[in-house]
């Protein structure tokens, strides 16, 4: 076997990592792009006026929002959860980026139910702060538990199974309520009403019971 051109193997070397620089670059760059424009949703820009001052598409700007890639899901959840999206309001929207930032600075690979929780805490919402706080699920002890968490390999799609089962079900939450969109406190009742959610075995480690934590946002939010 003839050795290898020690220049040229150099050379190789060198475009080699050069090339992992750029593909890392570039990745970060991609996502902080999606997230600026998640947070432009979230402050409260349309789809369609950040697809026309981006030049996107409107189903681009979806997708982003979304959390997903283009040509990502197969069918049903991932339209339901999108739909659900849509109806979020601005301090839902919120919760959902502040969720994203913690995933990302607590180096996890996804957005988990854990994540929505500590997006729910951070939001300070008016109905479901003062209730979260009341049981005694507030940031730094929450924050713990979860950076204690091990989420596993990251996945393709952004959010795990649990969490958008969680959002999908904040959206029959408001439905069963009555309203047209949905609340920081739809979120939350989402949150705990899945026996496999992560964000569950939080709230009991904590000390709370998920069953009068639901019983008193309903309470809360009742009394107006």
């Amino acid at each position: 076997m003839t050795p290898l051109d020690t220049a040229l193997l150099g050379e190789a070397r060198t475009a080699r990592d050069r090339l992992l620089e750029l593909q890392r670059d570039l990745e970060k760059a991609r996502a902080d792009y999606n997230h600026a424009v998640r947070r432009l949703h979230a402050e409260g820009g349309s789809l369609r006026e950040i697809a026309e001052d981006l030049g996107l598409s409107h189903q681009r700007v979806h997708q982003i929002v979304e959390g997903g890639e283009a040509g990502a899901g197969r069918g049903g959840s991932r339209r339901r959860f999108g739909w659900a999206f849509e109806r979020f309001t601005r301090r839902t929207r919120r919760v959902v980026v502040l969720a994203q930032e913690e995933a990302a600075e607590l180096g996890h690979g996804r957005v988990g139910t854990e994540h929505l929780l500590l997006g729910l805490v951070r939001a300070e919402d008016e109905v479901v702060a003062p209730v979260l706080a009341e049981f005694g699920i507030t940031l730094e002890p929450l924050r713990a538990l979860v950076a204690a968490h091990d989420p596993g390999p990251r996945r393709r799609s952004p959010f795990s199974r649990a969490a958008k089962r969680a959002l999908e079900q904040s959206l029959r939450e408001a439905q069963a309520l009555g309203d047209r969109f949905i609340g920081a406190e739809h979120v939350l009742l989402g949150l705990v009403a899945d026996e496999r959610a992560g964000s569950l075995a939080l709230v009991r480690e904590l000390g709370a019971d998920p069953e009068k934590l639901r019983a008193a946002v309903l309470a809360r939010r009742a009394a107006g």
